[in-house]
């Protein structure tokens, strides 16, 4: 893996670059670049927990851009920019049941102020920029959401 932070006033994009062996080693292939594989999203995960300990860039709470793009020697790159935007969050749930089950799970105070919709056979939650969450009820929806 190669980090790149661009320049800028402060710097707040970087491209992050992988070889083909490192995506398999990752059990990701070219074809699975999805943000439905789960491999992928441990791997962005993992890519901005790095950026946040090493660089100081930080996705929490404002909207974030992230482009990848294929390697012409294999692998892939990812451009990732960070705002100062405010954001709300999404979370996709397969099945009414697991939707049901995080929503119990979270405080009684939360729950009016979600936008829960449908779309085709997936749910949604959006929770609006405004709606603060604690580590727990972040890693409640992340257990259940896909």
């Amino acid at each position: 893996m190669i980090i790149k932070l661009l320049p800028g006033n402060p710097c707040n994009s970087s491209l992050v670059s992988f070889s083909e062996d490192e995506c398999l080693h990752f059990g990701i292939k070219e074809s699975e670049i999805t943000l439905q594989n789960k491999k992928l999203r441990l791997l962005l995960e993992r890519i901005f927990a790095l950026l946040r300990e090493t660089a100081g860039l930080d996705r929490e709470g404002n909207y974030s851009m992230v482009l990848c793009r294929p390697l012409k020697n294999g692998g892939c790159r990812f451009y990732i920019l960070f705002t100062n935007h405010p954001s709300g969050r999404l979370y996709f749930f397969n099945q009414a049941d697991d939707l049901l089950d995080a929503l119990n799970r979270l405080r009684g105070d939360i729950v009016p102020a979600l936008e829960i919709t449908r779309s085709g056979e997936t749910y949604q939650i959006y929770i609006p920029s405004g709606v603060e969450l604690t580590a727990g009820e972040t890693a409640i929806l992340n257990e259940y959401a896909m």
